[in-house]
């Protein structure tokens, strides 16, 4: 009874499984996600948008001088 198959063996805590791989990819969003939440986020986006905004629209001439003024 105490015979293991090859394929019974416990898997290496260092093996990739799906799971894991899953929980992988998580955690490097989760550090990605604080990392760009600590320089400013969507803060420093919103500030960019509207600064940005005056730019965009186009400038009108001034009026030129009457003349003999």
């Amino acid at each position: 009874m105490t015979d293991q198959k090859p394929e019974d063996k416990p898997i290496s805590p260092w093996k990739l499984t799906p799971g894991r791989i899953v929980i992988l990819i998580l955690g490097v969003l989760l550090v990605l996600y604080t990392a760009s939440a600590l320089m400013g986020g969507l803060t420093n986006y919103q500030v960019l948008k509207e600064a940005s905004s005056p730019a965009e629209t186009p400038v009108q001439p001034a009026p030129a001088p009457a003349p003999g003024s």
